[in-house]
């Protein structure tokens, strides 16, 4: 099956066609800042090193755990980032879900898109099992036609892989003007433009845009119902 920047011959788009919503989820459906702060410290702790602020931690956030990992011990240059990736991982799946939520109005909104036929995944890169898990603890897994997440195909965002592999699985030509990717980090913005889909950017959310371009922004989740229509 082509993906969404092919042309497909014979096919005729309606301009009522439904949209076809890609969410990040970090920053966009669930605020996961303090577990993931968490985690981070306690790998730190593991080698006793003094525990790093939320906001430091949150602004190394967006680019995988690796990076992650990294840039949280980019003042223990000797570390092994890779032993120090395996620790942080167990840390984190022990504890996931401890002050992780939804942001206001998520589960709402994604009820009434998923009641009108709206499809949606998710794309993440946080690893894919734990995207799972913190899908499945909010109970919105019904909503997703696939959850994806680092670790689940070769590339990270912002490489637009993630975006061509959802729409691949579609059983019907996906129109590339219905295809929204929605989230609260310049990867997103990147990833949708490298797709050539369009693009809104959560300004609740913890993500920096760093100035890319995208076609919509919104303050709170319920705004995606009146931007996509």
């Amino acid at each position: 099956m082509g993906r969404v920047v092919e042309v497909r011959a014979n096919v005729v788009y309606s301009p009522f066609m439904k949209p076809f919503i890609i969410f990040d989820l970090d920053g966009t459906l669930a605020d996961t800042r303090e577990d993931i702060a968490n985690a981070v410290n306690l790998t730190r702790a593991h080698y006793r090193l003094a525990p790093l602020s939320l906001e430091r931690v949150v602004s190394y956030v967006g680019n995988g755990s690796r990076t992650l990992i990294e840039r949280s011990f980019s003042d223990q240059p000797d570390t092994d980032a890779a032993t120090a990736l395996c620790v942080f991982s167990d840390m984190y799946a022990r504890h996931l879900i401890g002050k992780s939520r939804l942001y206001p109005g998520v589960e709402a909104t994604l009820y009434r898109l998923h009641a009108e036929g709206v499809p949606m995944a998710v794309l993440s890169n946080k690893p894919g099992d734990l995207c799972r898990r913190i899908i499945s603890h909010f109970q919105l897994e019904s909503y997703f036609f696939k959850v994806i997440g680092g670790g689940d195909l070769p590339a990270l965002k912002p490489d637009p892989g993630g975006i061509f592999h959802i729409l691949d699985q579609c059983e019907s030509p996906v129109a590339p003007e219905s295809v929204w990717m929605v989230g609260d980090h310049w990867t997103d913005l990147e990833t949708a433009s490298r797709a050539k889909i369009k693009s809104a950017f959560c300004r609740y959310g913890f993500g920096d845009r760093k100035g890319l371009e995208c076609n919509e922004q919104i303050d709170r989740f319920q705004n995606l119902e009146t931007i996509i229509r």
